[in-house]
């Protein structure tokens, strides 16, 4: 009998087959390292990058005759980002992360072969915690955050007044005694919907193994949470990776669950908006006070562009649910309601649009992020798409788009596109 293991992160499954002697065929061993270097270099770039770019703009203050001081070589020396210290993402492997992986893209662990703490507490997590303190955050995308893009990184000295990290900072601990507080569920891709930016096919896991699989490594996470009514504070998402009403693991538990019984926690619903009926949203009625955002998103601000970013999704009844998310928002029902847009070839023409859409439906926020190649395209597929690139033949399209100044509006998060736009209106001027 041949033993098995998946060496696993998003779209990267490696089988490795053990052998009766106990080696490892070298080509899966090569295999597994060559993504591991290549996940190295894609840091150091990302942080080279934003290094030159810190470096220019200090360089431009300094003409301008601001005053300057003697630079640390680390660009983000005294920040801090709270996330390796509160947040753990469960991928569909059983794979852990502390941030979203395309942003932090080092695993910190399995849940399949390992208890949380354990993992909480083991030796990557607390060398990715060690960056935090010593600014380098080399472990993170520089150019994909879009909380180091935006310059949102709080200091130490602000971070410290949070409760949760005070004497985490005070004595740059690496060791986090309780369990995170922010539980990031990614662990189902079943989706209504399938993006051509996401995936290929419909993905739907709603019986048998898989689905059995997905649920048991789910509840070997949550177990700590959810075992027995308490009052432990702590943050429950769902989800970034499919939909939480296309997910039969995910329905279970939102319908299932009884807020009552968990009076801190709070539930951050993330969605394509489709299946946020009237009716699923009363199933969860139960957790009504405990929902604390939902995020909807759009991809478009016309019907013909949906058609083409969102495959297999349904306009009008995206309008009309995001019109009632907005409804409950002015009752005070939904507390924060974001509605989120991925910049692609096929959409940049409808940024402006869309804020004023999103507006329209009763957001709080219109937000916009860069695409991500997850797979589902070639090199040159992917690049295609890229109309920030300067060699794209849309790019000067992109940077009329750009100078707009409704993405100046506090309502607008550009997230990791804020860097994008400011480098596209800059050459775009020259």
């Amino acid at each position: 009998m041949e033993d098995k293991h998946y060496f696993a992160r998003k779209k990267t499954y490696t089988l490795c087959v053990k052998k009766k002697d106990g080696t490892w065929e070298a080509r899966q061993i090569l295999r597994k390292a060559r993504w591991s270097l290549k996940i190295r270099f894609e840091r150091l770039i990302a942080s080279l990058k934003y290094r030159m770019s810190a470096s220019s703009n200090r360089s431009l203050r300094l003409v301008a005759g601001g005053t300057g001081t003697r630079q640390t070589p680390a660009p983000l020396r005294n920040r801090f980002c709270p996330n390796p210290f509160k947040q753990i993402d469960l991928e569909e492997s059983g794979a852990a992360f502390t941030c979203c992986s395309s942003w932090l893209p080092t695993p910190i662990g399995n849940l399949d072969h390992s208890p949380v703490m354990d993992i909480w507490n083991g030796s990557v997590i607390q060398s990715i915690r060690e960056s935090i303190f010593d600014g380098s955050f080399r472990y993170c995308r520089h150019d994909r955050c879009p909380v180091i893009q935006n310059g949102e990184l709080p200091t130490l000295e602000e971070a410290a007044k949070d409760p949760l990290f005070t004497r985490i900072i005070d004595e740059k601990r690496t060791v986090v005694d309780r369990p995170p507080v922010f539980v990031n569920l990614v662990n189902d891709r079943s989706c209504n919907l399938y993006c051509p930016s996401c995936r290929t096919e419909r993905i739907n896991h709603q019986a048998g193994p898989k689905s059995r699989e997905i649920s048991r490594i789910q509840d070997r996470l949550l177990e700590p949470y959810l075992a027995e009514p308490n009052d432990l504070y702590f943050i429950l998402s769902i989800t970034g990776s499919g939909d939480p009403f296309a997910s039969r693991v995910y329905r279970n538990l939102l319908y299932s669950l009884n807020g009552a019984d968990f009076p801190n926690m709070q539930i951050a619903l993330q969605t394509n908006g489709v299946l946020l009926t009237p009716r699923n949203w009363q199933r969860m009625q139960a957790v009504h006070q405990n929902i604390v955002s939902v995020i909807i998103s759009f991809d478009a601000a016309t019907e013909q562009t949906y058609n083409i970013t969102r495959r297999g999704g349904h306009w009008a009844t995206l309008l009309e649910n995001s019109a009632q998310m907005g409804e409950l928002r002015k009752l005070g029902e939904v507390r924060t309601l974001r509605f989120d847009f991925v910049v692609q070839k096929a959409n940049f023409h409808e940024m402006k649009a869309f804020v004023h859409l999103a507006r329209s439906l009763g957001a709080e926020r219109a937000c916009f992020s860069q695409l991500f190649n997850w797979g589902t395209w070639s090199k040159d597929q992917f690049m295609d798409q890229c109309v920030w690139e300067k060699g794209h033949p849309l790019f000067e399209e992109f940077v009329e788009v750009m100078h707009d100044p409704v993405f100046d509006d506090p309502f607008v998060d550009m997230g990791n596109m804020s860097e994008i736009r400011k480098m596209a209106t800059e050459q775009g001027s020259r």
